[in-house]
């Protein structure tokens, strides 16, 4: 069976990584059978190319890390059923939909709350850490990921920005995914789609993660994605 390696669960997400569960979500979506392990980081950058997850291993020995590579190789292992009738059209809105979320959405709206701003910080790494009472050896490991992590932001340009700024550009991307969803069952109109797994899964690290930030709130006072998790969430059973 296929097996992705993740990092930790976490609140009540399939892994506190938002690309790890848009895999998963993906894979329950497509009926592709796989089990979950959890990854040994201490050898996380010998066994992944950039360092990161998620990362599975097919039943063949097949090896495929980044979230967009793993789902594009088991659409042509499998098929694309999930998209399959969609227009060129409709193509082209979930490509960029996808490119705003993994490369714009995550940076100021998971890592900025989650690794930029110490309060929030402090509670994710209890989350990772399953305790309050922290080993040092783990803080020292948490806080050297978490150097290379604001290491990446600042590279990006994101950490010259200010708070205020970055959590403007998450509020637009927010109420670009709400609107347009509109009235829709789910992101694309009657059927779910392969796109549905990054909106869900990057809607459920902002509005299910236990943290404090000002695009948190404004997800969540936009009742059509509010419900979408929730049908999402009912139809998938994550």
């Amino acid at each position: 069976m296929l097996t992705i390696y993740q990092y930790m669960p976490g609140w009540t997400v399939p892994c506190i990584s938002p690309y790890v569960t848009k895999v998963i979500y993906y894979m329950r979506m497509a009926d592709i059978g796989f089990e979950a392990k959890p990854q040994n980081l201490a050898e996380l950058d010998r066994d992944t190319p950039h360092g990161k997850l998620p990362l599975i291993v097919d039943t063949d020995g097949t090896r495929v890390a980044d979230s967009s590579k793993i789902i594009e190789y088991l659409k042509a292992k499998h098929g694309d059923s999930l998209d399959a009738g969609t227009s060129p059209t409709e193509r082209a809105e979930m490509h960029a939909f996808s490119r705003m979320i993994d490369e714009h959405t995550y940076w100021v709206a998971v890592i900025q709350p989650r690794w930029r701003e110490t309060a929030n910080w402090e509670t994710y790494l209890r989350i990772i850490a399953g305790t309050d009472d922290i080993p040092a050896p783990l803080r020292a490991f948490a806080d050297d990921f978490r150097h290379r992590i604001l290491t990446e932001f600042m590279q990006g340009g994101w950490g010259r920005m200010s708070g205020d700024v970055i959590y403007q550009r998450a509020r637009a991307d927010i109420d670009a995914l709400s609107n347009f969803l509109g009235s829709k069952p789910f992101f694309m109109g009657e059927q779910p789609r392969s796109i549905d797994a990054s909106v869900t899964s990057i809607l459920r690290h902002v509005i299910d993660a236990p943290f404090v930030f000002d695009t948190k709130d404004h997800a969540k006072a936009k009742t059509n994605l509010v419900d979408y998790l929730a049908r999402m969430k009912q139809r998938f059973a994550i």
